[in-house]
């Protein structure tokens, strides 16, 4: 018993002694990738039953069609309009802060003076811009374009990334192209309010949007067909069609389609067409803007200086067309809105040779390769460079207001015509090899981090996603932490409208840290998430 009592005290300076020491830490890393969010499997807009957006010969001729568009104050929509006009399509982002009706009525100025209409017009027709040739058998030795812009070498610094989603709104594309698989994000058809964004041309016609794909995101060294400037590595393309199988459309199916691009985690819209200036329209370009969405558009084909929009919106990158001379194509506007000039193609100087050829599509013979010329072919080099931009991290916009994207390419690209900006090639055609190899002495940059938060939201460990998409997170000892994917676009520090984000265990539109999982460790090692991190635009 006297035994047992003298060890009482050792064993009780054990335990204290136990106690004070801390517990072994444990040293880990994650690995995983992230991947965009691709949304619901469905998005319906109120559109009235039987309504199909139609654009009749006799509408093309004059410019509009016998509709209109009621574009409301925020807080308001079509109730406000009561009896006074039948609702034929409705449209609102996510946010609120833009919503608008297309109506039939026999008073238009009646609804002008009703609270909370902000404006009202004619339903106004856009077309795309091209001039179709025939297809032919695929050679990337036809693609003369991809030498004058230094592509060759531009591949060698980077080949696309899953980070960088780029939206075409355009006619559609063709979802079965073998020289398009596994390049395309969920879409959606606004001529048909469906989630098939299928082109079906109809018969003479050609696939636009497909062609306008394939010079982004072809899939590339795949000994098949013609090339793609992202090289089709991964699914980044969300197809967003808004001109019918006849190639024509209205101002009011365009602005939903650049919203639902915005709001689906576009970072690039691409917009081959062209159209008068409208305020349904400029009002999604806004919408894009605030929200850090880079935009190119075509400058249009009809030879003049006239403005053509969306490219002459400011907010927009404006891109001419230049042949394989170098030298601005017979067709293409110039004027104060060009931005760049990039490889459009012109048969008056090359017959077919002198067109651009990408994926295609012909009712008569299916998938194949055709040669197209046109500003709309020009915009897509453009918009693929781009995205090779922001897949090396380059994104948002500088202290001055401007685009980063567009700054770098400014101080790269080949000056032609007149010394400095000229109305014909703007600020000169880009250069792919140029822009990438001297981007990082032009402008700072932006990329997507992966982050390891305490379980109150302090920053553990941050590290650069790789332009694959793939991360690795080192030298962690935090039992319990939660992973955060985010693009800061706009360079404020904070979460907020324009970044990309996402939370490990969540699939949202909306991710937030309140929600996202709580992820547990207490052994060292190396981790791999078995699921992506999946990552969505911030929408206020």
């Amino acid at each position: 018993m006297r035994r047992n009592l003298f060890l009482l005290p050792l064993i009780g300076l054990a335990l204290i002694f136990l106690a004070g020491c801390p517990k072994p830490e444990v040293y880990y890393s994650i690995s995983g990738t992230i991947r965009p969010y691709s949304g619901e499997s469905e998005f319906v807009i109120q559109r009235a039953e039987g309504f199909v957006p139609v654009v009749a010969p006799e509408d093309i001729a004059r410019g509009y069609t016998g509709e209109f568009v009621v574009i409301f104050e925020r807080g308001y929509d079509s109730l406000v309009l009561g009896a006074s006009a039948e609702i034929l399509d409705e449209f609102a982002s996510r946010d609120g802060s833009l919503s608008f009706s297309v109506v039939r009525t026999e008073n238009p100025e009646l609804l002008k003076k009703i609270e909370g209409v902000r404006s009202i017009e004619s339903n106004r027709v856009f077309t795309l811009q091209t001039e179709p040739l025939f297809p032919d058998d695929p050679l990337y030795g036809d693609q003369w374009g991809y030498p004058m812009i230094e592509m060759p070498l531009a591949w060698n610094i980077v080949k696309g990334s899953p980070t960088v989603v780029v939206a075409v709104v355009d006619s559609g594309a063709r979802l079965d192209h073998p020289d398009l698989q596994g390049i395309f994000l969920p879409g959606y058809d606004f001529t048909e309010n469906d989630s098939d964004p299928t082109d079906n041309p109809r018969s003479g016609k050609q696939s636009h949007g497909t062609h306008v794909t394939g010079t982004i995101a072809a899939v590339t060294d795949n000994s098949l067909g013609v090339a793609g400037m992202t090289w089709g590595q991964f699914p980044s393309i969300i197809p967003v069609k808004v001109f019918d199988n006849n190639g024509s459309t209205t101002e009011s199916i365009i602005a939903q389609g650049i919203v639902y691009a915005v709001e689906h985690g576009a970072r690039i819209i691409n917009m081959s067409f062209a159209g008068p200036d409208t305020p349904v329209v400029k009002a999604a370009i806004n919408y894009a803007f605030e929200h850090g969405v880079l935009m190119i558009a075509a400058a249009g084909n009809y030879n003049t200086s006239n403005p053509y929009y969306p490219a002459s919106y400011e907010e927009v990158i404006s891109v001419s067309a230049v042949g394989p001379t170098m030298l601005k194509a017979s067709y293409s506007n110039y004027g104060n809105g060009i931005d760049f000039a990039a490889p459009g193609g012109d048969s008056k100087v090359g017959g077919e040779a002198g067109t651009i050829k990408s994926t295609g599509y012909t009712a008569s013979l299916g998938n194949s390769y055709t040669y197209l010329a046109g500003t709309s072919m020009a915009s897509p080099h453009v918009a693929g460079l781009a995205a090779l931009l922001m897949a090396k991290g380059y994104a948002g916009r500088d202290e001055f207001g401007e685009e980063i994207i567009k700054k770098i390419l400014r101080e790269t690209a080949l000056d032609l015509g007149e010394p400095g900006w000229d109305e014909y090639y703007g600020y000169g055609l880009v250069q792919a090899y140029a822009a990438l190899f001297n981007a990082p002495s032009i402008a700072e940059r932006r990329p997507f981090v992966i982050q390891a938060l305490s379980p109150g939201g302090t920053v553990l460990a941050s590290a650069e996603v790789r332009e694959d998409g793939s991360f690795s997170l080192e030298g962690l000892t935090a039992n319990h932490i939660k992973l955060r994917v985010w693009r800061d676009v706009n360079g404020s520090g904070q979460v907020d409208k324009g970044d990309l984000l996402g939370f490990a265990g969540l699939n949202d539109w909306t991710p937030s840290f309140e929600e996202a999982a709580l992820l547990s460790f207490f052994s060292s090692g190396e981790k791999e998430l078995s699921d992506p991190i999946y990552f969505s635009p911030v929408i206020e």
